[in-house]
């Protein structure tokens, strides 16, 4: 099966706020910080989002593990 990527300016570029602590691609753990959104994507038919810290550290999140900011 095949990841695909979706181009929802809905959310991209948006920040959003972690609902619980969750490990980047370096181990690292994060929760107090508001990533930006870069990518939507959908894969084995579950939806996610690749986020980006301020750091530039980037991980992949579920919708339910993150709130949208305004």
């Amino acid at each position: 099966m095949e990841a695909t990527t979706t181009a929802s300016s809905e959310v991209i570029g948006k920040s959003c706020h972690l609902r619980k602590p969750i490990r980047d691609r370096a181990g690292r753990s994060r929760f107090t910080e508001a990533p930006v959104i870069v990518r939507e994507m959908k894969n084995l038919d579950r939806r996610m989002f690749l986020v980006k810290f301020a750091d530039g550290a980037t991980t992949f999140v579920f919708p339910d593990e993150i709130e949208l900011l305004s």
